[in-house]
């Protein structure tokens, strides 16, 4: 609910550099992302941001939290695999903490894939310390 509200607020339009990172993979929001895209095309009042919901996934970052490479697979799909950066939900009984596992048996990523996933992207998200 939170990210469909940033992205129907016009929050990213208003704030083209705001990074922001959805913990458990975005939740539904990435899965069903083509509601959200039939509700821009066919309701006057679902269009309150300058492009469809969908364009807006690929500004975001998602944590790999998703439980299996299937579920990762179809998350890369929707947001792109440079936008995916490792999540455990450390140290919570409801983790998943075989991220290598996870991101290894995923379908189709290539190698420079799997270390962007694996550090490289997170590396870009985040600020640097001086």
């Amino acid at each position: 609910m939170a990210l469909s509200h940033v992205i129907f607020g016009g929050v990213l339009d208003r704030y083209p550099d705001l990074k922001i990172c959805a913990a458990h993979g975005g939740g539904y929001l990435p899965t069903y992302i083509g509601r959200a895209d039939h509700a821009f095309h066919t309701r006057p009042d679902a269009r309150t941001m300058s492009r469809p919901p969908s364009s807006y996934l690929r500004r975001m970052w998602f944590d790999t939290l998703v439980y299996s490479p299937d579920a990762l697979r179809k998350l890369i799909d929707e947001v792109g695999a440079g936008q995916v950066v490792v999540g455990t939900d450390y140290p919570f009984d409801m983790g998943h903490y075989d991220v290598h596992a996870v991101i290894g048996n995923t379908p189709g990523l290539n190698d420079v894939q799997r270390a962007a996933i694996l550090g490289g992207n997170a590396d870009r998200l985040l600020p640097k310390r001086r």
